[in-house]
């Protein structure tokens, strides 16, 4: 079984490892992490919404570039479900969802993909047609991890976890959301982020912000829930990027149920 090399993806900029607090304690690892370039990467499922918002990732790959020095492709790419070997391409994948893959080879393709140090990062997009029901959206992840990957542990972050700090700052540990027409909705904005931990790596994050609604709209006033929303959250997604590649294995989380 062939590993994932996340190390050989990984190009930073010392003087921003340097002022980043989080990343002092693992400055070690820094000559191992600078490398070559590496697509972003979309999840290819069967549902008809996989690749929404993908025609604006050319900005974040762009922001990704202009604001770190991570060797990021600006053109963006899929990776099919039912390819085990295109996923393994990448070390991180982003998704609309992984709950509906429902095929045994799929969900046996994830796992995998998983398991030799892949990344799935899932964000919902607000937009009501494609996630009418956010509880529901949580559970289906839940659910799908839960029949695929039954060593995962799904966990709620705190405010306190790396992923908040560990290249920009995010105000309070809160990661910031997107609303649909521009209107704050308390139901989705009780959610904070969910981590899917294989024993103590960190091999995912489940969100309900719909950030890629907000780097979508980078040209808009105002951008949905506000101005400057595309940019909060554009630098979340580069924070858990960066805490994807340079995961310690240390942490340990309380569960959810």
């Amino acid at each position: 079984m062939k590993p994932i090399n996340r190390a050989h993806f990984l190009k930073l900029m010392p003087a921003a490892l340097a002022a980043c607090t989080c990343l002092e304690a693992r400055a070690a690892d820094y000559d191992s992490l600078r490398a070559e370039s590496v697509g972003w990467s979309r999840l290819k499922t069967s549902s008809p919404y996989w690749k929404r918002h993908a025609g604006a990732d050319p900005t974040l790959t762009q922001f990704f570039r202009d604001e770190t020095t991570l060797n990021i492709d600006p053109v963006w790419y899929q990776a099919d479900v039912n390819n085990l070997d295109e996923l393994c391409r990448y070390p991180f994948l982003f998704s609309q969802g992984v709950g509906v893959v429902t095929e045994p080879a799929g969900q046996h393709n994830i796992a995998e993909y998983i398991r030799r140090g892949g990344f799935v990062l899932v964000d919902a997009c607000h937009d009501i047609h494609v996630t009418p029901d956010f509880d529901l959206f949580l559970s289906q992840q839940i659910q799908f991890y839960s029949a695929a990957l039954p060593e995962a542990q799904i966990v709620t972050l705190p405010p306190t976890h790396e992923v908040y700090r560990c290249y920009f700052q995010i105000p309070d540990g809160r990661p910031p959301h997107t609303f649909m027409g521009n209107i704050y909705d308390p139901r989705k904005a009780r959610h904070g982020l969910y981590g899917v931990l294989i024993n103590s790596r960190m091999a995912g994050i489940i969100s309900l912000c719909g950030w890629q609604c907000g780097w979508d709209h980078v040209t808009e006033h105002p951008s949905p829930s506000g101005p400057g929303t595309d940019i909060a959250c554009m630098r979340m997604v580069v924070n858990i990027y960066i805490e994807a590649m340079m995961q310690s294995g240390t942490a340990t989380i309380g569960g959810v149920s």
